[in-house]
């Protein structure tokens, strides 16, 4: 019983077992090409907005400045190397270089500092937390400014 057509000319190209290619879908390989894209431009995307939020803090220069602080910890050149990157940048963001300026000679600074770990203290785990305490002891010993002893109290305090 044929009904005049065709059979082969009405077969669509999955009835026909994938024999054809169909135009309108991509290539599969393809495919991972533009996702492999897709998530680069997506990070650059991303970076390019951090960077914004950042400011000043995204340069290159600041990466050297930075770098300067951990590098000059604990030598004489310490002090100079704070003092021009606060004039810069403001307080650094990070745990690690915040707790590098504990001991940076200006006690204004400090106390912002320890203001700023605080704030910070409940993210950092117990190792961090114990350190922070530890040298907060330390500087109530051995500071010979009574502010600066009293804001390092009150920290103790808050702990």
């Amino acid at each position: 019983m044929s009904s005049g057509y065709n059979d082969n000319e009405n077969k669509t190209e999955w009835q026909e077992g994938g024999r054809g290619v169909d135009q309108n879908s991509p290539d599969p390989s393809d495919i991972g090409a533009r996702s492999a894209r897709k998530e680069w431009a997506q990070k650059m995307y991303l970076k390019e907005i951090d960077s914004l939020f950042k400011g000043k803090k995204s340069s290159a220069e600041h990466s050297i400045a930075f770098e300067e602080i951990h590098k000059r910890s604990g030598t004489k050149k310490f002090n100079t190397v704070v003092k021009r990157y606060i004039k810069e940048y403001g307080l650094p963001d990070d745990w690690s270089t915040l707790s590098l300026l504990l001991d940076y000679k200006d006690v204004k600074v400090v106390k912002d500092v320890i203001k700023a770990l605080l704030k910070r203290i409940d993210e950092e785990p117990l190792s961090l937390k114990e350190g922070f305490k530890s040298k907060m002891n330390i500087i109530a010993m051995t500071t010979a400014d009574d502010k600066l002893r009293e804001a390092v109290e009150d920290a103790l305090e808050e702990l």
